[in-house]
């Protein structure tokens, strides 16, 4: 079935090289600029913006011209640019397109994007509204995730829509939020997923030998290479190389990445033939901020608009509460799984759920395991429960280590000039403290009386005394 592109271009040469470099299927509509909705045709399944002048008002005036109508929402936008004008691809992503082509054009560079289009469509429309019940995303995950919450959906459906292409794709994520899983299923559930996934983690192999991991060397290369090694990229031709930390990699070792990714070819170490040349899908990743790392001339700009065709971001386990006791519970029953069923742990009391829910996870999913794991180890064939857990789920927010202000610098009490019966005063705060302090732990007296440094026999004295029985209970 044939599909309609809207091209705006004034340019016949630019009109002629994409007619010979588009798939067969594709009709393409061609109009000088941007006009009336109403005149392009019904069955438009993407444009292209002819982005190359060096005023850029006209261009940029298409773009703004098919945001405000409307249009961008019905279907792609792809820039053409100017290989040496980043600038411009900057703009052009500013002002509504999805993605960019560079002149001259090349036949399969141009199949490429034009498949990442229409193949993320039909996914959209096959899979968008039809992920697995909730229920199932508890139990059984999705390609390795576990939860149900609207914002891991949305990635869900990101993850469908762009794994069918061949497109760059950079996962940005805070660590522990799940991105080799994300790289994973981009592979699992994409036309690769026969072939080899390699993971390299650029962070954490030493840079002078990062090189030589990723592109192999040749017998004689430097002192020590006895023999050839082919590297992980090759090891990966015809699936996916997964690029973790690519923030962290070296600016020399970075200027061969942007080769790979546009030529498709590589040079072991010691390499005096022919570049060889490999057919592998980049995933990358990386917990940096890149565009700061670009001002700072830390990472390489067009090295990052070559990775960042399709960015997906992974959220914080903060931000999706609703999936924390799933997630504990999905946890819980993996430990349990290992043991005889006197030994598994019977659960997690709403109290402990209670506190997890509410804590802040600076560590994400990789912490909430480790948390889960100690607390199970501990507790065989017994209930986890609010002590269970470490000290730090008894803290507010604001509360960490060396920054605590002391009741001293904290507490202000003013003196009226009439004078105050100081034994009142007395009595009500220690009220309202052992009343927070209550509150905190969720009524746990052990944790309580720890907040307050006081033994718990002097804590639940207190608590009578002061008639806190209802508030502890």
């Amino acid at each position: 079935m044939s599909s309609s592109c809207l091209l705006l271009t004034e340019s016949e040469k630019l009109s002629v090289d994409l007619a010979k470099a588009l798939p067969a299927e594709v009709c393409l509509q061609i109009f000088p600029q941007f006009e009336r909705a109403e005149s392009f045709p019904n069955n438009i399944a993407f444009a292209l913006v002819d982005c190359r002048e060096d005023g850029d008002a006209s261009w940029r005036n298409s773009l703004v011209g098919l945001k405000e109508v409307g249009l961008v929402e019905n279907f792609p936008v792809i820039a053409i640019c100017r290989p040496d004008a980043l600038a411009a691809v900057r703009r052009a992503l500013q002002s509504g397109a999805d993605s960019y082509l560079f002149t001259p054009l090349r036949k399969a560079e141009t199949s490429r994007v034009v498949e990442q289009c229409l193949g993320g469509a039909r996914y959209s429309s096959e899979f968008g509204r039809a992920l697995p019940t909730d229920e199932i995303l508890f139990e059984e995950g999705f390609c390795g995730f576990i939860g149900a919450s609207e914002p891991m959906k949305e990635v869900y459906r990101q993850l469908l829509k762009v794994a069918p292409a061949d497109s760059s794709v950079l996962i940005r994520g805070e660590s522990g939020t799940g991105k080799e899983l994300a790289a994973r299923a981009l592979h699992s559930l994409g036309r690769r997923s026969q072939n080899p996934f390699v993971p390299v983690n650029c962070g954490a192999i030493p840079h002078d030998l990062l090189e030589s991991e990723l592109f192999g060397y040749v017998k004689g290369a430097f002192t020590g290479a006895h023999g050839d090694r082919i590297g992980r990229v090759e090891m990966a031709d015809g699936g996916t190389i997964f690029l973790d930390e690519i923030g962290d990699m070296e600016p020399l070792l970075q200027v061969k990445i942007l080769r790979l990714l546009q030529e498709k070819t590589i040079e072991p170490l010691g390499w005096r033939k022919e570049p060889k040349r490999v057919d592998v899908r980049i995933v990358s990743a990386t917990n940096r901020d890149l565009e700061k790392d670009i001002a700072s001339e830390k990472f390489r700009e067009d090295l990052y608009y070559r990775l960042n065709v399709v960015p997906i971001t992974l959220p914080p386990l903060r931000e999706r509460p609703d999936d924390i006791s799933g997630l504990a519970e999905f946890f819980l029953g993996r430990f349990n799984a290992g043991f005889e069923s006197v030994d598994q742990v019977l659960g997690i009391t709403p109290e402990a759920s209670w506190l997890l829910e509410n804590y802040s996870w600076p560590g994400n999913v990789r912490e909430l395991e480790n948390v889960i794991e100690r607390a199970a180890v501990m507790n065989p064939g017994a209930w986890i429960m609010p002590l269970d857990l470490p000290e730090k789920f008894f803290q507010s927010e604001s509360e960490s280590p060396g920054q605590c202000e002391s009741p001293q610098a904290s507490a202000t009490i003013t003196l009226p000039a009439a004078g105050l019966s100081l034994k009142s005063e007395v009595t009500r705060l220690e009220k309202e403290l052992i009343a927070e302090a209550l509150k905190r732990t969720h009524g746990v007296k052990e944790q309580a009386a720890r907040l307050l440094q006081i033994n718990r026999t002097t804590l639940i004295e207190k608590i009578r005394r002061n008639q806190l029985e209802e508030d502890a209970s």
